[in-house]
């Protein structure tokens, strides 16, 4: 075998070898984003947050996701329902059997609630008062009932409150349910 044709075998393999490092380290970095939610749940970094993507880019900010967040206020106008959100971070308390909210930094978002959004209560935003149901089983409830539980919490209980949004394509509330937190 001349030294030309051992030389070009070299290439091909090395070719061949980083074609396949760079399939495996891409399967690696996407399997990890997988397994870690993506980020699902964190606080998005400022630059890419919904505020500035919807100035940025003219889109709806978190159409068709799902976000946890904490909401500032909520009220009625014009026959919608509006939200003050930060995005916020959940963790499993495995002594209580319940979630740790962890509060967002930044500014809020105001989002709109479709009209035909469900809304399900854990206490304790709905209160104590449902009977039959334990406190932390989500019930149904109205837009405007939740706008006036939200608005009789305590500041401190409202802030350490956490909810699951689902957006639709247009980027409205189609569903919120607010996590039990004793």
């Amino acid at each position: 075998m001349s030294a030309t044709s051992v030389t070009s075998v070299t290439s091909v393999v090395s070719a061949s070898r980083r074609r396949a490092a760079v399939r495996l380290l891409s399967v690696v970095a996407f399997g990890s984003l997988v397994l870690t939610g993506c980020g699902e749940g964190k606080e998005p970094a400022d630059p890419t947050g919904p505020t500035a993507v919807a100035a940025s880019t003219g889109k709806t900010p978190w159409a068709g996701t799902k976000q946890f967040v904490t909401v500032d206020k909520a009220w009625a106008e014009g026959g919608l329902t509006y939200l003050s959100v930060r995005p916020a971070e959940k963790k499993v308390n495995t002594q209580f059997d319940t979630w740790e909210i962890i509060p967002g930094t930044g500014a809020f978002t105001t989002v709109t609630m479709a009209k035909d959004a469900r809304v399900l209560l854990t206490a304790p935003v709905r209160g104590d008062d449902a009977s039959g149901a334990g406190r932390g089983e989500p019930l149904p409830s109205s837009q405007a009932e939740f706008v006036t539980l939200l608005t009789q919490l305590d500041a401190g209980t409202a802030a350490g409150v956490g909810y699951d949004l689902s957006f639709d394509g247009q980027g409205q509330v189609a569903k919120l349910q607010s996590l039990y937190r004793p």
